[in-house]
């Protein structure tokens, strides 16, 4: 694998040594991109960063110092698979050297290092963006870069077991740069596919197209892991080792390409049981949908997370359903209610209505999803007028301090009515008696005003909120 500066040192079947990128790139081997990777992501912002260190470290006052000591890049993880070397840990780094090496002239360099695969398009995009960059670059580093990089250094580690290597990424980046949760559970699940090349190839491709704008981030932080672990009265805000507890530690062993399905209410074999005096007790099946859509996968929020494709699936399903809900905007009356009074409200009540209305549409799918938003709002809206700030702790509180968690409540209810009738026996009406415009000022003003004009009410006080509901509902 090239020159090793520092001799090799042999742990087992993996190799450990110090190269200098000159000889590294020099090399014969065959290095690749897994599909599963993340997506390269470095920007001009930290291209310029390491201009800016590589300049501290080299130059005093303009003037190339040729006898500074060497400069250390990190570490690179490479699974040697057959005759090829695959990138675990090192890609962004590899990938912004290897830019530089073809806008600031490759000469002496092997061709094949211009041939990284890259599947995903942000990495498409993100490589264009920066050698266009690199090749309008003037600078001291380019006019120094042959002599730079044989400066350069990184510690190299190989090894056959592609466990093995992702034992090894999993604790440099606990030790070191950290990578979000969402990189590790990517990572590590794909890792449960490695007897198909084909589905890890599949299911990396969704992935990063479902994590445009961080958005699997926001839907693991705010949605998946609040719904499964804000139980009872035991609340707090989830960190990064809490999820990765919830869906990677927590997680189970399943069959080769099998999910096992767990009972719930849109997962069974008949949905009515129906009594004839001749003919006694007879089953009303369901109906059997095949090619079903991402969003009506037969999982449920808080059912055991399966490794690999299961996990995979859960997340596919959870994203077309946030989707259905406030992206497609299939449900019109729903969504024009949010549009119209939750769309620019607190963030901390915005989520909140959106985590109920999920977990919600999840026990019931699309059955009374309008009817809830009233009732929630009802709920929710004597808190935002009777509080003037509302912050992450008072959405602990609204769980906590009520004789049921909500999210219980909706887990465990058969009928939409059973949560309709928590949330109205919930709601103080007193905050609704006393209220006046001159009462409510800033964004406490801006609900009050948003409810009344949904209702088209804005001459009354909310006073008979609980009417307004009931007759939007009856004229449904």
């Amino acid at each position: 694998m090239g020159k090793v500066l520092n001799k090799d040192v042999k742990q087992g079947n993996t190799l450990v040594g110090t190269v200098s990128i000159d000889s590294f790139f020099k090399r014969k081997s065959n290095i690749t991109i897994p599909d599963y990777q993340r997506p390269y992501v470095w920007d001009k912002e930290k291209i310029d960063q390491l201009f800016s260190d590589l300049r501290s470290h080299f130059f005093t006052d303009y003037i190339f110092q040729g006898n500074t000591d060497s400069y250390y890049l990190g570490t690179v993880l490479l699974y040697k698979k057959n005759d090829e070397y695959q990138i675990i840990d090192g890609q962004q780094r590899i990938t912004t050297l290897v830019l530089m090496l073809k806008a600031f002239g490759d000469n002496g360099y092997s061709h094949d290092i211009f041939n990284l695969n890259y599947k995903s398009n942000i990495s498409h995009k993100n490589i264009k963006k920066n050698y266009d960059y690199l090749v309008s670059y003037e600078g001291i580093i380019k006019n120094f870069f042959d002599d730079i990089l044989k400066k350069l250094v990184f510690t190299v580690i190989i090894t056959p077991s592609e466990d093995e290597a992702f034992t090894f990424f999993d604790s440099q980046n606990n030790r070191g740069v950290s990578l979000s949760a969402i990189d590790f559970l990517k990572s590590y699940h794909l890792r449960e596919l490695k007897y198909s090349e084909d589905l890890q190839a599949v299911f990396a491709r969704k992935w990063d197209s479902n994590n445009k704008g961080k958005f699997l981030e926001y839907l693991f932080d705010h949605y998946l892991w609040r719904n499964r672990n804000w139980k009872g009265k035991w609340l707090e805000y989830e960190s990064k080792t809490a999820i990765l507890n919830t869906f990677q530690k927590n997680s189970k062993k399943s069959k080769v390409k099998k999910v096992k399905l767990y009972p719930n209410a849109f997962n069974t074999l008949a949905s009515n049981l129906v009594f004839d005096e001749q003919k006694g007790v007879n089953l009303q099946t369901n109906s059997l949908w095949l090619n079903t859509k991402e969003k009506d996968y037969p999982f449920t929020l808080r059912q055991p997370i399966q490794k690999g494709v299961g996990f995979f699936l859960y997340a596919e399903k959870y994203t077309a359903l946030y989707n259905h809900l406030f992206l497609e905007k299939a449900d019109s009356e729903f969504i024009k209610f949010y549009d119209t009074v939750y769309i620019n409200i607190n963030n901390y009540l915005k989520g909140f209505f959106k985590l109920c209305s999920i977990s919600f549409y999840d026990q019931f799918k699309g059955e009374k999803l309008y009817d809830f938003a009233l009732y929630l709002d009802y709920f929710l809206g004597s808190i935002r007028l009777g509080q003037k700030a509302i912050v992450a702790q008072t959405i602990i509180k609204i769980l906590r301090d009520q004789s049921q968690n909500l999210l219980d409540v909706i887990d465990m209810s058969y009928e939409p009515q059973e949560v309709f009738d928590f949330l109205i026996s919930i709601t103080d009406h007193n905050l609704y008696k006393n209220n006046t415009n001159e009462n409510f000022k800033g964004v406490r003003g801006n609900y009050y005003n948003s409810v009344r004009w949904y209702y088209k009410k804005e001459t009354e006080t909310m006073l008979n909120k609980k009417d307004w509901i009931n007759d939007r509902l009856i004229r449904k």
